[in-house]
C-alpha cells in the first residue's frame, strides 16, 4: 500500500464527514492508502481514531478515467446495498458522497473487511479446493437472488450472445486496425450459441474472479468490485472465473487458478441444486476472453489517448492481447472440443 498524495482531499472535512456517518465525534484522520487490485476503480484504506476508539474503513472511488460498462458510484453503491441486504458476503457500505469537494471524485465508503486478494497469498492460507467450494456456492446464491428493486439495470436481453457479440463487433469497426482473431472468435461464438439452450437471465458480478474477493486463513470474507453488475446469463460468471486469462499460469487449476473444476462446480451445485454444463462453461470462457480482449485494448487506451499516463494500463495494452489472442486461438481450434471436466 502507498500512502495516498493529492491536492484535492480536504482531510477536515473528509474527517468530518466519515464522523457523522459513524455518529462519532471528534474522528480523526490518521492514514490513506491505495490498496491492491482496482485496475478500474480505485480502493482506499483510511485508518482513523476517535475518542470511542479506532478502525478503518475503505473508500471506494472512480478511477481518472473510465472503461464502459462501469457503473457510476450511485448504481454500484445501489447494487451492493442490495447484495448486503441479501446477505451476500460483500462489504457493508455505509454512505455515498457526490459531493466532490471531499476528495474531488463522487465515492462510496465501506466497511473494511479482513483478508487479502493477493493470488500468492491466498494460496498459502487456504485449502484452494475448500475455498473453490465456497466461492461456488457463493455465486450460486447471488444467482438466485431476484432485485426487482434494482429498476436502473438493464432488461434482461432476448439472445444475450449475439447483444454481446454486437457492442463487441461495434467496439472493433469502431477502430482504425482490423482484428482478425477476434473475428474469428466472434463468428466462432455466433455459429456455436445455437447448440445452447437459453438460460434466464440472473444478476450476475461481472467481474467474478481471483483478485476481486478477500481470504483469511478462515475462508472467503468478502466479494468486491461490483462496477459490472447486471442482468446476464449464469454461466457468463462461471466462464469468467475459469477463463486462462485468470488462473495466474496455473492450469491444473482452471477454477480461478485455486482450484479444480469440480471443487467449484460442486460448490455451485450444491446451492443451485443442478448440475453445471462443462461445455457452456467452456463457450463463456472464450466469450470472456473476447471481452478481456476489449478491456485489454480499452486500459491502454486510457493512458495512451485519454491521457491518464499509467505504466499499468499502457502495458495492458500492449502485452494483453497479443496473449489473449492465442488463447481464442487455441480454445477455437476444432480438437479442443469436447474436453474432460478437469482440463
Amino acid at each position: 500500500m502507498e500512502p495516498i498524495r493529492s491536492d484535492n482531499i480536504k482531510t477536515d472535512a473528509l474527517a468530518e464527514f466519515v464522523g457523522q456517518v459513524l455518529e462519532r465525534q471528534g474522528l480523526v484522520i490518521d492514514n490513506m492508502f491505495t490498496m491492491s487490485g482496482g485496475a478500474i476503480q480505485e480502493n482506499w484504506r483510511l485508518d482513523y481514531h476517535c475518542s470511542s476508539g479506532a478502525g478503518s474503513l475503505v473508500i471506494r472511488a472512480d478511477a481518472k478515467t473510465s472503461v464502459p460498462g462501469s457503473h457510476k458510484k450511485r448504481r454500484e453503491f445501489e447494487i451492493l446495498s442490495y447484495a448486503w441486504k441479501a446477505g451476500i458476503k460483500v462489504p457493508k457500505p455505509l454512505a455515498l458522497c457526490e459531493n466532490k469537494d471531499l476528495i474531488g471524485q463522487f465515492f462510496i465508503l465501506m466497511e473494511y473487511l479482513p483478508g487479502t486478494t493477493d493470488f500468492e497469498q491466498i494460496k498459502s492460507l487456504i485449502n484452494g479446493e475448500t475455498l473453490g467450494f465456497e466461492l461456488g456456492a457463493e455465486l450460486a446464491r447471488l444467482h438466485h437472488l431476484q432485485p426487482i428493486e434494482l429498476k436502473f439495470l438493464e432488461k434482461a436481453v432476448a439472445n444475450p450472445v449475439e447483444d454481446l457479440i454486437g457492442r463487441y463487433r461495434h467496439f472493433f469497426d469502431e477502430r482504425d486496425a482490423s482484428n482478425p482473431v477476434a473475428e474469428w472468435a466472434m463468428r466462432w461464438c455466433l455459429v456455436r450459441q445455437g447448440n445452447l439452450p437459453p438460460l434466464p437471465e440472473v444478476l450476475v458480478h461481472g467481474d467474478f474472479r481471483t483478485a476481486n474477493y478477500l481470504v483469511t486463513s478462515e475462508g472467503f470474507t468478502g466479494l468486491l468490485d461490483w462496477e459490472f453488475s447486471g442482468w446476464g446469463d449464469p454461466y457468463s460468471d462461471l466462464g469468467w472465473f475459469t477463463a486462462r486469462c485468470w488462473r495466474y499460469g496455473h492450469e491444473t487449476k482452471p477454477a480461478g487458478g485455486i482450484a479444480t473444476r469440480d471443487s467449484f462446480y460442486n460448490g455451485y451445485s450444491s446451492v443451485s441444486g443442478e448440475d453445471v454444463d462443462h461445455n457452456r462453461v467452456l463457450f463463456w470462457e472464450v466469450m470472456s476472453l473476447l471481452r478481456w480482449l476489449v478491456i485489454a485494448i480499452q486500459q491502454g487506451d486510457r493512458n495512451f489517448i485519454a491521457g491518464e499516463k499509467d505504466l499499468e494500463l499502457g502495458l495492458t495494452g500492449i502485452v494483453r492481447p497479443p496473449e489473449i489472442e492465442m488463447m481464442l486461438l487455441e480454445m477455437t481450434a476444432p480438437n479442443y472440443w469436447p474436453k474432460t471436466s478437469n482440463d
